[in-house]
């Protein structure tokens, strides 16, 4: 159902927005990223993790406003590529909180593609 597809799109971009919102200036992500245990004193990695925050409020925003079955599959897309990039990570002996995102971006591309399909 189109509606199902809408409210787990709507669903997902809260959870984007609220989880990403940190990363929006270079202060908030400074501090983000030392609770994640990653040195900060590098500007390219702020740099980096603030476009990083800007772009995915930005279309957290836009899913919010039109969660259409369009931009929600072509985001379940984009969890599973997040998702292979958090397990690469993992494998690379990055910080073992990145599960955590992991595990939530599996779940939120699991449900986006169940109504997707469902529809």
């Amino acid at each position: 159902m189109t509606r199902d597809v809408a409210r787990w799109g709507k669903a997902g971009a809260l959870y984007d927005l609220v989880a990403s919102a940190a990363f929006l200036t270079p202060w908030t992500a400074s501090a983000m990223l030392s609770l994640l245990g990653t040195p900060t004193e590098d500007t390219m990695t702020l740099l980096f993790a603030t476009l990083f925050g800007t772009v995915v409020v930005m279309w957290s925003i836009a899913r919010w406003k039109k969660p259409e079955p369009l931009l929600i599959g072509i985001d379940t897309a984009g969890r599973a590529l997040f998702s292979l990039w958090f397990v690469w990570a993992l494998w690379h002996g990055q910080t073992p909180v990145l599960a955590v995102f992991l595990a939530l971006e599996l779940f939120w591309g699991a449900a986006q593609l169940r109504a997707l399909v469902r529809r």
